[in-house]
């Protein structure tokens, strides 16, 4: 069921649903593959699109949602310091309720992002790593990004839409960090990752890059508790006599009154 579609990226909208009906796909394909296009196209090195299935004048058409998405984001950043447009289209006009209900993908509010980053935050407070390990879109990491510019970002979900969201969301707000594809109530799991901007201080240059589980700061940290919980020694309890302590303990009682 299609909900309301904010006033401001209606224009994205229309586009995205033309190309639609140009190639007689499910929305959610057509949203899936704009992503994909978006992150391929600040991949450096990165041949051509693998198993990319549209022609000449479809490309054209992905190119001109990527046009209008960056002219949304110019005027709603620059107004509200961050926007999430892909989560808002997501919400509105992706994601149907069965997949809602089912992965409890109903995005946190983005002025609730904004008080949860206060509410968080404290005088001098200078955290290296901020982590999310059910990102949806990157909202709250976004949030907290605007206040703390030099944090690296940790975003992790299980759903790879979702995942590919978050990644476009840190190139266009210049975030640093990764997004991890994986179950992390499963955290040795790993699907897919990217490590975002991590050259952006140096060159200027927003980028994505494709990276194996080992290179990952969630994946890192999560062996290091892993190895941790190894070494701890859990001292077993020793089995009390409960007829014993009651007996010692009516001793007691009765030596208090010699």
């Amino acid at each position: 069921m299609k909900t309301c579609v904010p006033t401001e990226i209606r224009s994205l909208e229309r586009l995205i649903t033309d190309l639609v009906y140009k190639c007689r796909a499910e929305i959610s394909t057509i949203f899936d593959d704009f992503l994909v296009y978006v992150i391929h196209g600040f991949s450096p090195g990165e041949k051509n699109l693998e198993n990319w299935k549209y022609g000449k004048e479809e490309t054209a058409m992905f190119y001109q949602m990527y046009v209008k998405w960056i002219q949304i984001m110019n005027v709603q950043v620059d107004a509200l310091g961050w926007y999430d447009v892909l989560g808002e289209l997501y919400m509105s006009c992706i994601a149907g309720n069965a997949r809602k209900n089912s992965n409890g993908q109903f995005f946190t509010p983005c002025h609730i992002c904004d008080f949860m980053a206060e509410v968080c935050d404290s005088p001098g407070k200078t955290g290296d790593i901020c982590s999310d390990p059910a990102c949806g879109s990157g909202r709250n990491l976004l949030a907290w990004h605007v206040k703390h510019l030099s944090t690296y970002l940790c975003a992790e979900d299980v759903d790879r839409t979702c995942c590919l969201m978050t990644v476009c969301n840190f190139i266009i707000h210049g975030c640093v960090g990764e997004v991890i594809w994986h179950d992390s109530l499963r955290p040795e799991t790993f699907y897919d990752g990217w490590k975002v901007n991590e050259a952006l201080a140096v060159t200027g240059l927003p980028t994505v890059r494709r990276i194996a589980k080992e290179e990952s700061v969630v994946w890192q940290n999560w062996q290091s508790q892993r190895n941790d919980a190894k070494e701890y020694v859990i001292t077993p309890i020793k089995k009390i006599n409960i007829s014993q302590k009651r007996e010692e303990a009516k001793k007691l009682q009765l030596n208090l009154f010699d």
